[in-house]
């Protein structure tokens, strides 16, 4: 699976609520942006712009998609293009968690019109399994690798962590332990010096739209 979809599946409970909260669409481009940039496709320029290092196919239809629409961002700031191509790569990421059975539509209804749409997980394995890999490097039983530390500085950019891991995955620890864990993992140091810095701007450029987002809901 690509990061985004790891990201999504493990940021829906078994139930299929949603635990990414209303930044969803957000750190879903995040997840796509650090999949490309750990690939070596994209970047952030020293002015913190978005910069293409390689735009061809890569072979991965939704990550060619991503590619192409953040391409057409070149030259902005990262916070400027992450909720646009997760608005656009949203749906068939669900898609595509939904073709591979993991998870299903379900509709909430009320009064006979559609108010949302959950996820219940189909098959718990898959999902289990990456959540198992969060919960060893967060407890520090390993350390991270470029995909844990992918998953757990987008989930911890989005306050999400403490909710994907359950109290029972990490015995002893506090959510505000497992928030200093993920603060400390989204450092970088997993990822190579070119990629950390992209991921480390990836990381402000994320909290800064999530913030904006919060704010424009409240007003």
């Amino acid at each position: 699976m690509l990061i985004a979809e790891e990201l999504l599946l493990v940021g829906t409970s078994p139930e299929g609520r949603n635990l990414l909260g209303s930044s969803r669409t957000v750190v879903l481009g995040g997840a796509l942006l650090t999949e490309l940039a750990l690939r070596e496709r994209l970047d952030v320029d020293g002015r913190k712009r978005l910069r293409v290092l390689d735009g061809g196919t890569i072979g991965e239809p939704l990550l060619d998609e991503a590619l192409v629409r953040f391409a057409e961002r070149e030259g902005k700031k990262p916070k400027d293009a992450l909720d646009r191509v997760g608005k656009k790569l949203q749906q068939p990421l669900l898609d595509s968690l939904v073709r591979r059975e993991l998870v299903r539509p379900e509709p909430v209804k009320a009064l006979g019109l559609t108010l949302t749409t959950r996820w219940p997980v189909l098959m718990s394995g898959p999902r289990d399994a990456v959540v198992g890999d969060l919960a060893t490097v967060v407890t520090g039983a390993r350390e991270p690798d470029s995909r844990t530390g992918a998953l757990i500085s987008l989930l911890h950019a989005v306050d999400a962590l403490p909710k994907v891991l359950t109290t029972e995955m990490r015995p002893g620890m506090t959510n505000g332990e497992v928030k200093r864990r993920g603060k400390e993992i989204s450092k970088g140091r997993w990822a190579p010096e070119a990629v950390a810095t992209a991921v480390a701007e990836l990381n402000t450029a994320m909290m800064a739209a999530v913030m904006a987002g919060g704010a424009a809901s409240s007003s």
